[in-house]
């Protein structure tokens, strides 16, 4: 019986999310240059025919990964701020998003944006893209910071500086964990607990 439309997309999807994951990895510690596709295709039993089926080169590997970083940060920072209840609430619900993924696969995206931020091979315009994506979701924070000041649950001052505070503490924790050098038992409360008013 022939596959269905269907079962091929979710095939082709599948194949997509392996590529992404498997490149996402082998970018963050052997860093742009130092990736060979062959590094990608033999980490996941993949031959360089199939791979080039789903991406023209190695960049555009790179840059589809650190897009797909960026616009499921941007999801979650819009999802926080369509949650129910107080800034506080949404601010929790984030904070715990935030660390109930990998702090491996935290460590590996950040050590890839910052790469991307200095890198010769990628464009102005699309480093560009990434300071702006980045940009739009600090000022959705900001505004979740800023009801909560109007609400007298956050300490006063420049919204914007305070969202940059709060995720450069809640990625530091992160990127701190995944050294494995002295586990923090890390919380939404925790993080969140430098912006309270009243502690």
């Amino acid at each position: 019986m022939a596959k269905s439309e269907k079962q091929f997309k979710m095939i082709r999807d599948q194949r997509y999310e392996e590529i992404s994951d498997a490149a996402l990895k082998i970018f963050a510690r052997k860093g742009f240059a130092g990736t060979k596709i062959s590094d990608i295709t033999s980490s996941i039993n993949l031959s360089h025919g199939l791979l080039y089926h789903y991406f023209k080169s190695k960049e555009e590997i790179y840059v589809a990964i650190i897009m797909n970083i960026l616009d499921q940060f941007k999801q979650a920072v819009a999802e926080a701020e369509d949650q129910k209840g107080t800034p506080y609430d949404k601010l929790n619900w984030f904070s715990a998003l935030t660390f109930s993924g990998s702090p491996e696969v935290a460590l590996d995206r950040h050590i890839l944006i910052n790469e991307a931020l200095q890198a010769d091979f990628l464009s102005e315009e699309i480093k560009q893209t990434i300071r702006q994506e980045y940009a739009d979701s600090l000022k959705v924070l900001s505004r979740i910071i800023s009801a909560g000041q109007r609400d007298g649950i956050f300490i006063e001052g420049d919204a914007m500086e305070l969202a940059a505070y709060y995720l450069s503490f809640s990625q530091g924790l992160t990127l701190w964990n995944a050294k494995g050098l002295y586990h923090i038992n890390v919380t939404a409360e925790s993080v969140i607990r430098p912006l309270l008013a009243n502690p």
